[in-house]
């Protein structure tokens, strides 16, 4: 049997990531997404996951825990904030505020304005833009300005 933590290091290979992604979690397409329920295993491989030295592990991560929108994922996805690499750090923006990927169709209920702002002195332009958009969809752009 492959371990849930193989099963994420697979994330890299473009000919394994699917079926990767169905073995740990169950599903890879949004909808049949939004009605799995993720073992405790999974869970922590794939926060564990966030910290792998492949930006396309950390990004396939954080692209589950979007769409599964479990509240344990919430510290992890923020400090992806800071990851390395800026495809990484502007999918945590997305993961930490897109409705519509969430199982409920709604954000999850956290504060994040004050981690979004740090975002907006970001080195990659589009980090501080997709920053900007995320704390105007919030309700907080004026006040970042």
């Amino acid at each position: 049997m492959t371990s849930a933590a193989d099963l994420v290091a697979a994330f890299a290979d473009k000919s394994r990531r699917n079926a990767a992604i169905v073995a740990l979690v169950g599903a890879i397409n949004a909808g049949d997404l939004r009605r799995v329920r993720v073992c405790d295993e999974a869970k922590a491989a794939l926060i564990a996951g966030l910290e792998h030295p492949n930006a396309k592990v950390r990004w396939w991560c954080l692209q589950l825990m979007d769409h599964l929108a479990d509240e344990s994922y919430l510290e992890p996805i923020l400090r992806k904030l800071s990851d390395p690499v800026a495809k990484v750090r502007r999918h945590a923006i997305h993961a930490l505020t897109c409705a519509p990927c969430k199982p409920t169709r709604a954000r999850l209920a956290v504060q994040i304005e004050d981690a979004l702002r740090g975002a907006l002195a970001d080195t990659d332009a589009r980090v501080r833009e997709d920053a900007r958009r995320a704390l105007d969809s919030l309700g907080a752009g004026e006040a970042a300005r």
